[in-house]
């Protein structure tokens, strides 16, 4: 017998803007979780003209607050990031509190950390306050569990990763061409590690002359392609710009190592994808990367910013076919025993059906 409770909705805000939110409300929709959860999508942020972003926001404001009058709404899930993202889920989750809904607040913003530390006192006790009202916080790892735990810790927090879909094995390709691919994805700027990544390239080049980096993502990339050109690399680099689909499949299977020297990350989703085509990571200590990538296992950690450390990661990775093998490996079971969808969704589905079903985790406002 279908119950009033499961013929309302779940409402999930997130962003229209490409990145790693975006690209893990797609894998919802992808593997039928909104179906099977009857979840409507609210974009609440889109980039463009101030005007334009106010719109969206009061758009899916508006749409909300229609849905919790009518009271059609079972709960309420915010995709978060840090900044101006934080304090617009914020307006909406207290907004669905106040309705008695219960509201999962999940944290993805790389620089949270950063943000709080940059507020008064007063501001830290109202963010710390914002988070306890919160039905479940979500974090992505067992670092930014404990962050979030000793700045509110009367919030209730949950660690679920992010999750990728895992290649099939026939689609992975062990034999690569003779031009030693080196692959980066994301947001081409400073926190990404970008303009450590290209000197530290040209140093690997002097060694290795076959090398060759792709580099897919947007941002800064005039600066990047600069850059390249000052230091006469600009032949052995390509900008691939912002890459989806078949394109980044491409780039994946070409691909012999992944690079990502961020300064701040949460749990990239990047990095999990290359792991799951069985590519050796090279990454830094920060954030939750250090909880998926396993140091000399899957790959090879370095401290953000130490270029030199960078370069003789890659040169190491690139002249030992056997380590890259070995470590591509365990990265692909890494992933699959604990960042795939079939780990992932169950724990994310038992956590809506506690909070949809029963009243445990609800707090009064």
């Amino acid at each position: 017998m279908v119950t009033e409770t499961m013929k309302k909705k779940v409402v999930m805000l997130s962003t229209s803007d490409k990145g790693g939110i975006r690209s893990v409300v797609e894998g919802y929709l992808a593997d039928g979780f909104f179906f099977r959860w009857n979840v409507v999508l609210l974009n609440s942020h889109v980039s463009g003209a101030f005007t334009m972003r106010l719109a969206m926001a009061w758009k899916a404001l508006l749409r909300l607050i229609g849905l919790l009058l009518t009271r059609r709404v079972s709960l309420v899930h915010c995709h978060s990031a840090m900044k101006r993202s934080f304090w617009r889920k914020s307006m909406f989750a207290l907004i669905s509190r106040l309705a008695a809904v219960p509201v999962v607040f999940h944290l993805h913003g790389s620089e949270m950390k950063e943000f709080v530390d940059e507020h008064s006192a007063l501001v830290q006790s109202l963010i710390s306050w914002i988070l306890a009202k919160q039905s479940v916080i979500i974090v992505l790892s067992e670092s930014w569990l404990r962050y979030v735990k000793s700045i509110s810790p009367g919030a209730n927090v949950k660690i679920i990763p992010n999750y990728v879909v895992m290649p099939e094995p026939s689609f992975i390709n062990d034999y690569r061409d003779n031009e030693m691919e080196i692959l980066f994805l994301g947001y081409v700027g400073k926190r990404k590690g970008v303009y450590d990544l290209l000197p530290a390239f040209k140093d690997a080049l002097a060694q290795i002359p076959t090398l060759r980096l792709v580099i897919g993502g947007n941002g800064e990339v005039d600066r990047a392609q600069a850059l390249t050109k000052e230091l006469n690399i600009e032949e052995h680099v390509v900008f691939a710009g912002w890459v989806s689909g078949d394109e980044k499949i491409d780039l994946l299977r070409r691909a012999y190592i992944y690079v990502l020297p961020s300064y701040n990350e949460n749990l990239p989703v990047s990095i999990l994808e290359a792991m799951s085509w069985q590519i050796p990571i090279i990454s830094t200590r920060v954030g939750g990367i250090p909880e998926m990538v396993r140091e000399g296992i899957d790959g090879l950690l370095i401290d953000a910013g130490d270029r030199p450390a960078l370069s003789s990661a890659i040169i190491d990775l690139t002249r030992s076919v056997h380590l890259r093998k070995k470590m591509g490996i365990a990265a692909r079971e890494q992933v699959e025993r604990h960042f795939s969808k079939h780990v992932v969704l169950p724990r994310l589905e038992n956590l809506y059906r506690t909070l949809i079903f029963t009243d445990v985790t609800r707090q009064d406002y």
